[in-house]
């Protein structure tokens, strides 16, 4: 083993010890992924460091570290596919191609370069692969044209290159390839105010140049010097986006939690404030006006009195469920806390809708079922305020929507338990 590879090997290993610190301490399911990946990178850096240090190079450490490149990429396609679709449990359609690039790196590895086998496992895989793409799947046609696309770019230079004798090129241009569709698999991921998706989809783009560019004249200095460094401090860069992701995330999971209600998941005062003043906003731009409907739960306190506060909890929950169910994308509701809740609607052309989506939102309540009871349902009194009409400013706007509200229970009384 190459004594100069210790510290790479180290340093990775101190970088997976810490993924492994934060998947224990907040039960990320996606670190296991990442760590399963990362195994086989540092299977393949202590390979490599095997094959630097020998003066031959055995047979099994160079299977590994081929195949450990390729069982990386499709473990870290297969995380990115888990995070954006969680619950997703197969891989993704671009890593199909991966079986077939294992036969080659594998055969590659053990020194059995026929030309001829290379040239049916690709010419087999160019078949098979455009029959599944053209008839297999059902999506767009401007999606199935791009997947046709991508895998004629990946394949047929390959075929190309299997023709010319040069296998060297075939293995190292179908893991690029790969390593670029991993790199891209990120995307949706990454946005304005983030970081780490980038770090992570610019270490796979360098990591694809660098399997591109190895097969360069053996012995000319970029390929002993530059290359192999780069080579090295990218996965580090890899690790770095994936600490920077989770960083992130944790990040934005405590701001949701300090905006949001934690028993119901809406929107809490403080959110809905922010919501309120780009309503106003939205009024002033538009013409249209906006809504306000304060609603409190009839026979509430009886509820939870008399069942409990474990039942009054799961009728806020349901509450909570039928009134976002109700609304529109553009609409928002709120928990003010205890059985309140307050909606604002954006749009009014006039404003003799508000009755009417008072009416409707009280509809939704009352058909919320108390658990526990046979047939006993929850009511709701609403009352609304209108901006501009009703007034300017968010303070005046609650006063009259609490008005009209307390007005309508005096004459519609809630529903008491064993009524």
């Amino acid at each position: 083993m190459s004594l100069l590879s210790l510290p790479d090997i180290a340093g990775m290993l101190v970088l997976m010890s810490v993924l492994g610190w934060f998947r224990k301490r907040h039960r990320d399911e996606r670190v296991d992924a990442w760590l399963l990946a990362l195994t086989f990178i540092l299977v393949e850096m202590i390979a490599s460091s095997i094959m630097h240090g020998a003066k031959w190079v055995p047979v099994l450490t160079k299977v590994l570290s081929l195949d450990s490149y390729l069982l990386a990429a499709v473990t870290f396609g297969w995380a990115a596919r888990r995070d954006l679709l969680p619950g997703t449990s197969h891989l993704p359609q671009f890593l199909v191609p991966a079986v077939s690039l294992l036969v080659l790196t594998t055969l590659f590895g053990l020194n059995l370069v026929v030309v001829r086998v290379f040239m049916a496992v690709i010419g087999a895989s160019v078949v098979l692969g455009l029959v599944y793409l053209l008839f297999g799947i059902r999506t767009r046609k401007r999606l199935r044209s791009l997947l046709v696309l991508i895998h004629l770019t990946m394949w047929l230079p390959m075929l190309y290159f299997s023709i010319q004798g040069r296998l060297l090129e075939v293995v190292y241009w179908g893991l690029a390839c790969l390593y670029v569709l991993v790199a891209f698999s990120f995307r949706r991921r990454a946005r304005a105010e983030t970081i780490g998706p980038w770090v992570i989809m610019v270490s796979f783009i360098i990591w694809a140049m660098c399997f591109l560019a190895y097969p360069l004249e053996q012995g000319h200095w970029m390929r002993e010097g530059l290359i192999e460094q780069v080579w090295n401090i990218q996965k580090f860069f890899v690790v770095i986006g994936m600490l920077l992701v989770l960083l992130e995330d944790e990040t934005q999971r405590r701001l949701d939690e300090a905006m949001h209600d934690s028993l119901t998941g809406l929107p809490n005062r403080r959110l809905f404030e922010d919501r309120l003043v780009q309503a106003f906003e939205r009024s002033r731009r538009t013409g249209l006006s906006a809504g306000l409907f304060a609603i409190d739960l009839d026979g509430f306190k009886a509820v939870n009195d008399t069942l409990g506060h474990q039942t009054g909890d799961m009728v806020l929950k349901r509450v909570a469920e039928r009134l976002k169910r109700k609304v529109r994308g553009t609409d928002t509701v709120a928990r003010l806390g205890g059985d309140e809740f307050i909606v604002v609607v954006n749009d009014l052309a006039r404003a003799d809708q508000c009755q009417k989506i008072a009416a409707a939102l009280r509809t939704t309540i009352e058909g919320v079922a108390v658990p526990g009871t046979l047939g006993l349902r929850i009511g709701g009194s609403v009352g609304y305020a209108i901006f501009p009409e009703d007034a300017m400013e968010a303070s005046a706007l609650f006063e009259i929507a609490d008005s009209r509200m307390y007005d309508e229970k005096k004459f519609e009384p809630g529903v008491e338990v064993g009524r």
